[in-house]
């Protein structure tokens, strides 16, 4: 259950960003963006984060909002661009198997909203 790390992670990276603003603050909410790639189960990671939040006084009220960013692949060969649901890699319009994928691998805290006020963090690995 690879969720639990990434749900520490988050927690974690939460808890240096508000270091970083205030000593005093707290997370309202946290944005999390992960590609399809990773194969995340939502529940199990929101479920992760529920647990180990009640840990940290920074993000103990603090919600988790999950996307999932689609599994997207280039034929290198005829440029057909296309999102993927299963990792099938080779290209449905000419068959071949050179191919790029261009999104649906990052994972990432896109934002963390304070309580009093949104901080965009950009792409803050996890």
């Amino acid at each position: 259950m690879h969720e639990l790390t990434i749900a520490q992670n988050i927690i974690s990276i939460a808890e240096e960003e508000v270091a970083k603003q205030s000593d005093s603050g707290t997370v309202k909410k946290i944005f999390f963006k992960a590609g399809k790639m990773h194969a995340i189960i939502p529940e199990s990671l929101q479920f992760g984060f529920k647990v180990l939040k009640k840990e940290s006084k920074i993000v103990n009220n603090a919600t988790l909002e999950i996307d999932e960013i689609p599994l997207r692949i280039k034929c290198k060969k005829c440029g057909l661009e296309k999102n993927i649901d299963e990792p099938l890699f080779y290209c449905s319009k000419c068959n071949s198997f050179d191919i790029e994928i261009i999104s649906g691998m990052d994972m990432f805290v896109e934002s963390i909203e304070f309580e009093d006020e949104k901080c965009e963090e950009g792409e803050v690995g996890v």
